[in-house]
């Protein structure tokens, strides 16, 4: 078997690229950020940053930022087992320059972001809450807000999964242990309320999202996708009739094409991707193709994380035990072809992202503690890995990697 460097350097020069010299690695924050400490919560389980920002409506594209634009920077985090989340500062070609660590609680292991109020939000997985900080993007520095329970104490448990609505009002979280989505209000200055809402969507709860005023939640062990209304002022949800997905797929995570009109699943289970037409007004989804992820002949398998290319044509999908990320092309019908797969350099997979302008990509090894990143080419596709050393390793198994743009 070739080993990796030269295993690398091959795929380097198939697409006609060099790759460049060995990242420095990180080690973490230090002795203080042990596994499931959580020294912040103490005394009265309220974390004052100080003063909110001034007040003002939430627009609606808040949490979004133009990629292009000069008055925003471009920062990469981390989440992990350790309890910690670490910020970087994205360079122009890709590469991370560690900025910060903070100790966050159990577990972050999901984080969401709001570019234009300049905040961030994680699960707790280890502890059932969920966190609101506010970032610098200049430091890259998180300054706690507050954190409140995911959903309701005794009833939910397992929270994997957070999204911020995209009236930045509310954010979703599945909650994988007891099969619940709940709603957790958001204020202007980040500042987190009480869950208005905790519905029953399906076993193993694994992905909670609101897209064009549908509520989705992709149930792994019901093999079916959950949907809801959600009312904005009252912050409560709604029943629709859930879409299923097929016996023992296991749906984890879904994806919607730039364009509109199609959605993506990633099927833990069956390692496959399948395709859906989207009905944005009446939240539809009607299964159209599905594409397994991983060759012939490979070994035992799990999908994880699923991103769609901003530019439409492609979908991404990491392989844990495959150890890779699959690059499937689809076609406005819907059709799914898988192109190729390039390997993760390390084990599980877990998170995969791109960033905003779909120029770049990055990859979590769980177990493996590294964190790996690719170019993207523009005419394919393709991921083209930046050097044959992880660009941050030594980490305590980092579940999330994604990366967002901050205003200034």
């Amino acid at each position: 078997m070739a080993t990796m460097p030269r295993l690398l350097a091959l795929l380097c020069l198939s697409a006609g690229l060099a790759c460049k010299a060995p990242a420095s690695t990180d080690a973490g924050p230090g002795p203080d950020a042990g596994p499931g400490s959580d020294a912040l919560d103490a005394g009265d389980g309220i974390d004052d940053a100080g003063a909110p920002d001034a007040g003002g409506s939430i627009q609606p594209d808040a949490g979004r930022e133009d990629a292009g634009s000069s008055a925003s920077v471009e920062l990469a985090f981390v989440g992990g087992g350790d309890g910690v989340i670490r910020t970087y500062r994205v360079d122009d070609d890709g590469r991370f320059t560690p900025l910060e660590s903070l100790l966050a609680g159990g577990n972050p292991s999901y984080l969401a972001f709001d570019g234009a109020r300049r905040l961030v939000f994680a699960v707790d997985e280890a502890q059932g809450r969920v966190r609101s900080f506010r970032v610098d993007p200049e430091t890259g520095a998180l300054t706690r807000i507050n954190h409140v329970n995911a959903g309701e104490e005794g009833v939910t448990s397992g929270v994997t999964h957070l999204s911020l609505t995209p009236s930045g009002r509310h954010l979703l979280l599945a909650h994988y242990g007891s099969g619940h989505v709940s709603v957790v209000p958001v204020e202007v200055d980040g500042t987190l309320g009480t869950a208005t809402a905790v519905a029953s969507a399906g076993h193993q709860a694994h992905f909670a999202q609101q897209v064009e005023g549908t509520v989705y939640v992709v149930c792994l062990g019901a093999n079916h996708i959950a949907r809801y209304r959600l009312d904005e002022a009252a912050g409560t949800l709604s029943a629709l009739t859930p879409v299923a997905t097929g016996a023992g797929v296991g749906p984890r995570h879904l994806a919607f094409a730039p364009a509109g009109g199609l959605a993506f699943v990633v099927n833990e289970s069956a390692s496959s991707l399948s395709s859906y037409a989207w009905d944005a007004a009446a939240g539809g989804l009607t299964l159209l193709d599905t594409r397994g992820t991983v060759p012939p002949g490979a070994p035992p398998n799990t999908g994880a994380a699923v991103q769609v290319h901003p530019a439409g044509r492609w979908v991404y999908v990491s392989n844990r035990g495959h150890n890779s990320i699959a690059r499937l092309a689809y076609g406005d019908a819907g059709v799914l072809t898988l192109e190729a797969t390039v390997p993760s350099f390390g084990n599980l997979p877990r998170s995969f992202s791109l960033s905003p302008d779909g120029t770049r990509a990055w990859v979590a090894n769980q177990s493996s503690g590294t964190i790996f990143g690719y170019q993207v080419s523009a005419s394919d596709g393709a991921l083209i890995p930046l050097d044959t050393e992880p660009l941050v390793s030594g980490l305590t198994t980092p579940y999330f990697v994604g990366a967002a743009r901050f205003a200034r």
